[in-house]
């Protein structure tokens, strides 16, 4: 690849908005230095190291080879977008009232439904909602019982 055609290619707002999540990141960390128990700053830290180097990646990405240009679409189904934005913030809302599992099981299938662009099969409807239940027990089981986080249970179920 020339370097004309890299330096056309480069990803410009994509290189930006991973430095503003470098710098989200070093903020996001000093903040956890107050925390005086390593239960509490573990995980956040975590969080915090693999976004600063995955953002450090996409950057060095562009650099070297070219982002590609991105141009927003206007194609595609707004509804369906607005309503996976939908989906997560009712989700969210719910979480405090259902709990994580709860919420999380209902947020994923209204997702699934939302985003399907291909033909729904015998086998999509049987294997998809198993996997995504798998996986909302699988995230609720590691961040509860392996890493400790706290997780809403739902005040109608208390």
């Amino acid at each position: 690849m020339t370097s004309e055609r890299r330096a056309a290619g480069r990803d410009l707002p994509g290189s930006l908005i991973a430095a503003a999540f470098i710098l989200i990141g070093a903020l996001c960390w000093w903040d956890t230095t107050d925390m005086s128990d390593p239960d509490s700053y573990v995980f956040p830290r975590m969080v915090i190291v693999l976004m600063i180097a995955f953002s450090l990646l996409l950057i060095l990405r562009n650099l070297l080879l070219g982002g590609g240009r991105h141009h927003l679409s206007t194609a595609g189904s707004w509804p369906r977008r607005v309503g996976l934005v939908a989906a997560m913030l009712l989700g969210a809302l719910a979480m405090p009232l259902v709990g994580f599992l709860p919420s999380g099981i209902a947020v994923f299938l209204a997702i699934m439904l939302l985003a399907m662009y291909d033909p729904w099969t015998g086998f999509r409807r049987v294997v998809f909602p198993l996997v995504g239940f798998a996986i909302v027990v699988g995230f609720f089981v590691l961040f509860s019982e392996v890493l400790r986080v706290p997780l809403p249970l739902g005040s109608l179920f208390e």
